[in-house]
């Protein structure tokens, strides 16, 4: 029994690598939709020579999507946002020794003029790694 189930494991796992390595669109970075709008996997760099990521993004339709990250010049994380299909996002900045520094809901309302980005919700504030402050924002503005 133990040997079947192994077989049917491998059996499946072997035919997604397969499957996966067929498609070659879908490991490229920095491609558009047909509407011309990013779609997929973005990458961009500090320096080319070096690779250095200044931010790696994903879109769908032009909107950033799921886990996106961004980077300072010295290759360190300063900034995670996972991004929502209505326009909701999860937070954390961290300082320049990666340490979670803010965290919080915050929303990027896409308007036909303008794209905003606002705190809307609760942002909890760190110093050295510990909480010190909880704060509640409304489109920007705090509240409370």
């Amino acid at each position: 029994m133990k040997l079947l189930l192994l077989f049917i494991f491998l059996t499946f796992f072997t035919f997604n690598i397969e499957a996966l390595a067929s498609w070659p669109g879908l490991f490229k970075v920095n491609q558009y939709n047909k509407e011309g709008l990013r779609q997929g996997r973005w990458v961009y760099y500090w320096d080319d020579a070096k690779k250095i990521p200044m931010n790696k993004l994903r879109f769908k339709n032009g909107r950033e999507f799921g886990l996106n990250r961004y980077y300072s010049e010295n290759g360190k994380k300063w900034l995670r946002f996972k991004a929502f299909k209505d326009g909701r996002m999860i937070v954390t900045y961290y300082d320049e020794t990666g340490r979670k520094e803010r965290k919080g809901e915050a929303l990027m309302i896409y308007d036909p003029l303008e794209i905003r980005y606002c705190w809307h919700g609760t942002w909890k504030f760190y110093e050295n790694g510990k909480k010190v402050r909880t704060a509640i924002y409304n489109m920007g503005q705090e509240v409370e």
